[in-house]
């Protein structure tokens, strides 16, 4: 669970997209400022370490127009960084929908639907990706982790393990895949029938 609680803050900087969220309500402070402005603010709090700050500033700034293709990238940065998945999420969901092609972005949220163990979602959002983006190597192996570990599909997991290494033979994850393709391709010993103990024997009165 640490590796995938890592792998999920590392795939923050490979996100290029982003979403829209709902109006402030009446009374809000930021309603005022400008959308450049918020952004702005947004980008210096998150580099100072205030993470809940600057997501409130920089999902401002797409409530009020700024282009959420810039915006969104550092948005889930700050948010993954806080360990705020589900915010996260909630920023990323409503782009996809609006642009459902935007794979880069999807392959993000499925790697944060893992974190947070929605396998289902996690896995039809990486089949989502290979089918959009079927040259891409990445979705293949963080696929076959999902089929492995929390399926438990073992052939499956390994055809999704040997599609990464074609596709990148000397990628980030290429012996880490060549290990799971090895270890999955071994025949599975099966467990050892359970021994009972054998019974009391009463003591000679």
């Amino acid at each position: 669970m640490k590796r995938r609680w890592v792998m999920v803050l590392a795939l923050a900087a490979a996100c290029a997209e982003a979403p829209a969220k709902k109006e402030g309500t009446p009374g809000d402070p930021l309603k005022s400022v400008p959308a450049a402005e918020l952004y702005r603010r947004g980008i210096a709090l998150g580099e100072a370490g205030d993470l809940i700050r600057a997501e409130q500033y920089l999902a401002a700034a797409i409530d009020r127009g700024y282009p959420a293709e810039k915006a969104l990238p550092p948005l889930m940065r700050v948010c993954l960084a806080s360990s705020r998945l589900r915010a996260a999420l909630s920023h990323a969901e409503p782009y996809l929908e609006q642009h459902p092609d935007a794979w880069s972005l999807r392959y993000l949220v499925a790697s944060i639907q893992m974190g947070i163990g929605n396998v289902d979602d996690a896995r039809s959002s990486l089949e989502r990706v290979i089918q959009d983006a079927p040259d891409q190597p990445d979705a293949y192996f963080l696929l076959g982790v999902l089929l492995r570990d929390d399926v438990g599909d073992r052939a499956a997991a390994a055809e999704r393990f040997e599609r990464y290494i074609e596709l990148a033979p000397r990628g980030q994850h290429a012996s880490e895949a060549r290990a799971a393709l090895f270890a999955l391709r071994q025949p599975v010993q099966p467990m050892p029938a359970p021994q009972t103990a054998p019974p009391a024997q009463e003591a000679a009165p």
